[in-house]
């Protein structure tokens, strides 16, 4: 799909004036960081695409004129489950606003008082780094099927002698 919107290099404050809006399709190996966490599953990057838009808006009038980007995103990742360790998928979505500021100092000052995400206004945001970085917060620590058995080489390690027993054999008796 061709967007007048360079995801790499957008101007945020030209994108959330005009009230812009812009859709993109990327598959997994243009998103490194997020493909690296799938890295153990062999991925390939015709196999999983992030279809994903970002939507701009001004908000208030004025002076209290703010400016506002909405990031919408909505992959399928495959993943091991860590109880069963069989393979499954995990579906990852985004939906996050985040307004802008003019500067870094004012993100700082600003960012403990307020519940939205604040970023400073550019003419080069790479909204793909800023993509992963959501992807990457979105992604569930544990990945589990919720109602799977450990596999059945777990249950034989239960039933192997604990490793340090053979010691008690070698204690002194007491006097």
């Amino acid at each position: 799909m061709t967007n007048e919107w360079n995801a790499r290099l957008l101007d945020t404050q030209r994108f959330t004036e005009s009230l812009g809006h812009a859709k993109f399709h990327h598959g997994l190996h243009s998103l490194t960081r997020v493909q690296e966490a799938c890295a153990e599953q062999q991925v390939t990057a015709a196999e999983t695409v992030c279809d994903w838009s970002l939507s701009g808006e001004t908000r208030g009038s004025g002076p209290r004129q703010q400016s506002w980007m909405l990031l919408e995103a909505a992959l399928t990742l495959p993943q091991r489950c860590q109880r069963c360790l069989e393979p499954m998928t995990v579906d990852i979505s985004v939906n996050r606003w985040f307004r802008f500021v003019e500067d870094e100092a004012t993100a700082l000052a600003e960012d403990d008082e307020c519940e939205e995400d604040l970023l400073v206004t550019s003419v080069e945001l790479n909204t793909i780094e800023l993509l992963e970085d959501e992807l990457l917060l979105a992604m569930p620590l544990i990945v589990s099927h919720g109602n799977c058995q450990p596999p059945a080489s777990a249950a034989l390690v239960d039933d192997l002698p604990h490793p340090f027993a053979a010691l008690a054999g070698l204690k002194l008796p007491k006097t």
